[in-house]
């Protein structure tokens, strides 16, 4: 079959992120002997005619549409993606595609809900790089679909989503089709390529989807094998940052240290950079990690009061994050920490505290969210559920905030405003605070590569 990937992410900020998910799923199809297309929504000026064009030229005979994300998490100021997804199916339907297969990372957390509000009749839910071309094989024989695992799809009038199978060996899958994707412009604009080096999230914090889109057994490659492909991928698309897009790079701690070794070994290519949880810090890492060509890391902190981590369920305590910052300071590794403040726990006392620890640990940024986006299926669902904490309003594609019941939601976002205006490494995306498409361009444009929060000083 003639196949076309349609990537519908639009997001510009922190950084426009390249397809990854796609580019896995396109390689897979090739291997399956499909004719693939691909078609990268992000940079495209005018998104029906992209998708009208792609269509006139590729002819496809299925598109595999990849949603990233449904909104940008961010509040008070929310975007939904759902308008523009929508505006590309309308396309997509007015070219002629009659086999539109849904799937992706934003897909997975509400199939049917996104299956209903974009009028499609099928999605695949988790990974796709084996059920989809499975899917396309059983309908060029018209066999039936509805017991497949993974397939989300809509019949008589009902929706129905079946388990997804994860595939326990990740070096099964072929390597993502990166000449699929727009290398050059990407690191233009968003300053980096990226890698995975595993699957799955067995932590328990409250709010994350990661378990859900991934699942909670963490599946791993092999590190010598992640490592060489970090190292053809920059060699080959001209790479100079790549991002390893893991939920937590450090767990399990001997499998990044091994990739860091297999770095070492093929000697640096690029710079890079990943997420880390602090309870997985120790010196032998943070040294790897500089040797390997780490130029920075982002620590998903959330908060650094011990009642509020408890309450998320983070599996680590303040003196963690203190600790782990203070390696990093000492191998002169950039670093950033992310809060979540509104969080099940949260009071003005602990946000104080958190900002007080901010302090002392001096971190080259701090990226501070007001409020914690509730997606279904998570322990924050059930928490705000039961504490009707969220009066009525519906867990799903209309983006909702948790916060703390009793806490003065505007006390909190004075004392952040006032604490931001006199501290130059604060970022608060919800407000655009040192995070706007200008301030994106205008570092990108100097030819800066990496995380922007690196550069927020300059």
């Amino acid at each position: 079959m003639r196949v076309l990937m349609v990537s519908t992410n639009r997001e510009m900020l922190p950084d426009p992120v390249a397809p990854l998910g796609a580019a896995y799923v396109a390689a897979s199809l090739k291997q399956a002997g499909h004719a693939v297309g691909f078609l990268d929504l992000q940079f495209v000026p005018d998104l029906v005619s992209a998708v009208k064009d792609a269509c006139r030229s590729f002819r496809p005979d299925a598109v595999g549409l990849s949603i990233r994300n449904v909104d940008n998490v961010a509040f008070p100021h929310s975007v939904s993606y759902l308008p523009e997804i929508a505006s590309a199916v309308r396309a997509l339907k007015a070219a002629g595609v009659k086999v539109i297969v849904a799937g992706g990372s934003g897909f997975t957390l509400m199939p049917a809900e996104l299956l209903n509000a974009l009028g499609l009749n099928l999605g695949i839910v988790g990974e796709g790089e084996a059920a989809f071309p499975e899917l396309l094989r059983m309908i060029e024989k018209k066999q039936p679909v509805n017991n497949m695992p993974g397939l989300a799809y809509r019949y008589g009038g009902g929706c129905f989503v079946n388990p997804s199978k994860k595939v326990s060996n990740l070096d099964l899958y072929p390597a993502p089709d990166r000449s699929l994707i727009d290398n050059v412009a990407y690191m233009r604009e968003g300053g980096a390529g990226n890698i995975q080096t595993k699957r799955g999230c067995s932590f328990n914090c409250a709010y994350c989807t990661y378990p859900i889109v991934e699942g909670k057994k963490v599946r791993m490659r092999a590190p010598d094998k992640a490592a060489e492909e970090f190292h053809r991928a920059s060699r080959e698309y001209g790479l100079k940052h790549i991002f390893v897009v893991d939920n937590v790079f450090n767990f399990p701690p001997e499998h990044a240290k091994a990739f860091c070794r297999g770095l070492i070994q093929r000697g640096v290519s690029a710079g890079w950079s990943c997420y880390l949880n602090p309870a997985f810090v120790d010196a032998e890492l943070v040294e790897l990690m500089a040797r390997a060509g780490c130029k920075g890391v982002e620590f998903g902190s959330d908060s650094a009061a011990d009642s509020v981590l408890d309450a998320l369920g983070k599996g680590f305590k303040r003196a963690d994050i203190v600790s782990a910052s203070e390696l990093c300071r000492k191998a002169d590794l950039p670093f950033c920490h992310s809060l979540l403040l509104g969080a099940p726990g949260e009071t003005v006392e602990t946000v104080a505290a958190t900002l007080d620890t901010m302090d002392m640990v001096r971190p080259n940024a701090v990226i501070a969210m007001l409020g914690v986006r509730v997606f279904p299926g998570t322990a924050l669902a059930k928490r705000a559920a039961k504490e009707n904490a969220l009066k009525g309003r519906p867990v799903g594609l209309a983006p909702v905030f948790y916060f703390s019941p009793g806490l003065d939601i505007d006390t909190v976002a004075g004392r952040l405003g006032e604490y931001g205006r006199t501290r130059p490494n604060f970022i608060m995306p919800g407000i655009h605070l040192r995070m706007t498409d200008k301030i994106r361009a205008r570092l990108r444009a100097y030819g800066f590569i990496g995380p922007l929060w690196e550069y927020l000083r300059a």
